[in-house]
């Protein structure tokens, strides 16, 4: 259960970020092609010992993230095989989308919203962006990414707004079911929006 929402994350997740992956040695694996982290590889299930030790041994800077039930046990897989654990504690969470709040900006706010299978939001104040986030679209599936509110903005519920008009748009292009991974900064907006956990999510890193 939880492999095929992975799955369907990572679509939206590549789409969201005009990124190309592929199967190696039946794991999947994203070309994130960035200095700090060439590869991705993404877990389907947590028996990741034999996953973790490719990755490990991996000559360019490679990640991986896994959607697991049973933390701590990846987390010893994991640093056994090599790898450091850089995100520990962060969650993968989903959300049916219909009746997703969609407060509107406050005072001195404009919300900006760019279409297509690939939605942008931007909320903006005196021209400047204040907040954003991006959702794809694929099949019934809205993938949000990178929802960030600039720091002298935030505590205003503008995270709350980008969500919510980027939902609305998604659900105007035939989506019903929201997909993410929340930093551990990120849960407690997306819980208050409805949202609820599948699983924990750890992600580590090779020393490559």
């Amino acid at each position: 259960m939880i492999g095929e929402l992975v799955e369907r994350w990572h679509r939206g997740w590549i789409a969201a970020d005009g990124l190309t992956s592929s199967y190696r040695d039946g794991y999947l694996v994203v070309h994130v092609n960035r200095p700090h982290r060439v590869y991705e590889w993404i877990a389907t299930d947590d028996a990741v010992g034999e996953l973790a030790t490719i990755v490990a041994a991996a000559p360019e800077p490679s990640w991986l993230s896994v959607p697991t039930l049973s933390p701590e046990k990846v987390i010893a897989e994991i640093e056994a095989a090599g790898l450091v654990v850089a995100r520990p504690d962060e969650t993968f969470m989903r959300r049916p989308l219909a009746g997703h709040p969609a407060p509107e900006p406050p005072s001195g706010y404009v919300v900006e919203v760019t279409g297509g299978p690939v939605i942008k939001v931007q909320v903006l104040a005196d021209g400047e962006v204040a907040a954003s986030g991006l959702m794809a679209v694929v099949g019934q599936d809205a993938v949000a990414h990178r929802i960030e509110t600039a720091e002298e903005h935030r505590r205003r519920g503008l995270g709350s707004v980008v969500m919510g008009a980027l939902v609305r748009e998604a659900v105007a292009d035939g989506a019903t079911t929201g997909l993410l991974f929340s930093s551990t900064t990120g849960v407690h907006l997306y819980r208050s929006l409805g949202w609820e956990r599948i699983s924990d999510l750890v992600v580590a890193q090779n020393q490559a």
